[in-house]
């Protein structure tokens, strides 16, 4: 995303009709892609409201993580931004230690929190061994939409795993945010 001719590929489709366009980075290198984006204008447009910004900042328990959120900070201005706390394991962030926790989860005032729960391990690690979306292991499908035989218990648990997380868009308003409505999810009755 540094080459202009890639922020040509990304960026020059906003006018496009497209409602929603995605960037990953890859961790350690959010700063450095929103310096791109300063760069280009994009953040001015931000500013000024001319496009909506969100930035999900899919965040590790460990310091070096969290002490991207300071180096972010000084982009945010214009955007909304998440803090989504990836719960990979059994860990708390800090939160048994109240000063370190608000250190980092209180320094940008208009930040959001947002907590992806911990999946069971062999749950996930089922999934991938399906090679298939969360919720088409929910639904018992394979990678050609065919029937599969998953377990009852692991398609339980990802169930579940992800009624928490749409609960987590849900209170975000992640569908106002994309510009879309609210739309019935494939599984959901």
């Amino acid at each position: 995303m540094t080459a202009t001719a890639d922020q040509m590929k990304i960026f020059d489709t906003l006018n496009s009709g497209l409602s929603v366009t995605v960037i990953d980075a890859r961790a350690g290198l959010l700063s450095s892609a929103l310096a791109s984006l300063r760069d280009i204008g994009f953040l001015d447009s931000a500013r000024s409201g001319q496009i909506t910004f969100a930035v999900f900042h899919i965040l590790g328990s460990s310091i070096a993580s969290l002490d991207e959120i300071e180096e972010t900070a000084t982009f945010m201005t214009g955007a909304k931004y998440y803090l989504v706390k990836n719960f990979i394991n059994d860990t708390q962030f800090f939160q048994w230690d109240q000063a370190t926790y608000n250190s980092y989860f209180h320094r940008i005032k208009h930040a959001t929190e947002l907590t992806i729960p911990k999946l069971n391990e062999m749950a996930y690690e089922q999934v991938e061994v399906a090679s298939v979306p969360f919720i088409d292991f929910v639904a018992n499908k394979g990678r050609n939409d065919e029937p599969a035989n998953n377990s009852f218990v692991l398609r339980g648990y990802v169930r579940h795993w992800l009624a928490n997380v749409w609960s987590e868009f849900d209170r975000i308003n992640l569908t106002e945010l994309a510009g879309a409505k609210s739309a019935t999810r494939a599984g959901e009755k």
